[in-house]
């Protein structure tokens, strides 16, 4: 099973990636955050920016891509994790998986994905995530 990347505050998380992405600091914590250099950076501004990130031990190394406005880049998920995602989605009883920051959007209640949809939304959400990002 490949154990993935999970954050905790994904708020700080999503400022962070505005701060290497801008040089802008968005966390606003007087600290600095150039892109890291190794995964051993990675965690330790991921520490210092308190997101609360817990990075498994498979990954060895880090890299950042940069895209312009004129041009498409199309970050494609390994073909390892999609099928092991629709692999755990099959099994009887299986949920999706929802961050937990989308309770906050529906009224402080766990969004529910019914079992007919789990593969739609599985779909959907790898596509919204790489088609909102390649521009």
């Amino acid at each position: 099973m490949y154990e993935r990347i999970q954050v905790t505050n994904h708020e700080r998380w999503g400022n962070l990636v505005k701060t290497w992405s801008t040089g802008h600091n968005y966390l606003e914590d007087g600290n600095e955050y150039p892109i890291p250099d190794s995964v051993d950076q990675f965690k330790e501004q991921l520490a210092k920016a308190q997101v609360f990130a817990t990075i498994p031990d498979r990954f060895k190394n880090v890299q950042f891509v940069t895209s312009d406005g004129e041009t498409i880049l199309v970050k494609l998920p390994p073909k390892e994790i999609i099928a092991e995602s629709e692999e755990q989605l099959s099994k009887p009883g299986a949920t999706y998986p929802i961050p937990p920051f989308y309770k906050r959007l529906f009224n402080g209640m766990d969004p529910v994905i019914p079992d007919a949809d789990k593969f739609r939304v599985h779909a959907e959400r790898i596509g919204d995530y790489t088609i909102s990002f390649c521009s």
